[in-house]
């Protein structure tokens, strides 16, 4: 590769005669070819807020307590946040539970991208899978990461998503997640379809938690459960639910105010998990080379019930972070 440039570059009347031009060129070829590879970071194993647990699972603590960890191996089908450990230490989540094996815990998927299925995990060839870090926060108070990830279908990569998660403590042992997701197409063009199966994030809460457990599902609009959830559009959702204990635990999600279709639609079931919906309410997402579609928002990793936790004064909270005074949209 390196000789044919330096033809190209000769034939085209720039000299390449002396040691210190030639060196400077190859270096110059070395940083195109190969610029993309070193933006890539590689987590410290002896990190402190972020590191290894082995080659593909990262943890994630807030000062000396696990919280989460990102799973990353190649043998799944797309990587995912498990486990999502609640105040009391034990799981809110739950990873390819029986009725659903795709379910995994927290995690970023959509069917019908370009016509392929990468929700069911069923469509032979189709998987999302983890390249590489760009960004390691290891740091006290905001950890996470930043993380590349190709959508491939057919032996060729279809999209792919940047997604970012950033862990804060809270009061007592709550805390949020702040999770960013940007899709963008490898070349061509990329559709997303109209579609229930998808999520930016999806969330699959701990079997104990379910309504149909006992757990309540309740939104920023005053809706109950699935019956006054699904298909309603709302700002926040919460999905809590009692421990063997008698405790209660939960996960919210509070949606960026900036994201497309705000107050969003949601998918939601009493049997187990939910998501804000981008597309089988709205137009499907369309995506030109060169562009891209973005959401954000925020986890609240809680104990007690969504009243409990004021997963509603969150959202206000969301908001004047966001500066947008007084917590309410312009």
């Amino acid at each position: 590769m390196v000789r044919e440039e330096i033809g190209m570059m000769r034939k085209g009347g720039i000299a390449m005669d002396t040691p210190a031009a030639l060196m400077l060129f190859i270096l110059v070829v070395l940083v195109f070819q190969f610029g993309r590879v070193a933006c890539a970071v590689e987590p410290d194993a002896a990190g402190t807020y972020v590191r290894h647990r082995d080659p593909a699972a990262l943890e994630i603590r807030l000062g000396d307590r696990l919280v989460a960890e990102y799973q990353f191996s190649a043998d799944n089908q797309k990587p995912f946040l498990c486990p999502v450990l609640g105040p009391d230490g034990k799981g809110v989540t739950k990873d390819r539970p029986l009725d659903h094996l795709h379910h995994r815990s927290v995690w970023i998927s959509y069917d019908k991208v370009n016509g392929h299925h990468f929700w069911t995990e069923r469509e032979k060839g189709t998987f999302i899978r983890h390249e590489r870090f760009l960004n390691i926060f290891d740091e006290e108070t905001y950890p996470g990461f930043v993380a590349q990830t190709a959508w491939v279908a057919g032996g060729k990569t279809v999209m792919y998503d940047e997604r970012e998660f950033r862990f804060r403590a809270l009061e007592g042992k709550d805390y949020l997640i702040d999770v960013t997701v940007t899709l963008k197409p490898e070349s061509g063009k990329v559709t997303v379809g109209k579609t229930k199966e998808g999520g930016l994030p999806a969330v699959r809460v701990a079997d104990e938690l379910r309504v149909k457990s006992g757990g309540r599902v309740v939104n920023s609009e005053g809706g109950v459960d699935e019956k006054g959830t699904m298909h309603k559009r709302a700002k926040w959702l919460d999905y809590s639910g009692p421990r063997p204990d008698g405790s209660w635990v939960g996960i919210a999600c509070l949606v960026h105010p900036e994201n497309r279709g705000y107050p969003p639609y949601w998918f939601v079931r009493d049997w187990g998990w939910y998501t804000a919906n981008y597309t089988l309410w709205d137009e499907p997402i369309v995506l030109e080379p060169g562009e891209s579609f973005t959401v954000r928002c925020r986890l609240i990793v809680h104990g007690g019930d969504a009243e409990k936790a004021q997963i509603a004064n969150r959202h206000r909270e969301y908001l004047q972070e966001l500066g947008l005074q007084g917590g309410e949209e312009g």
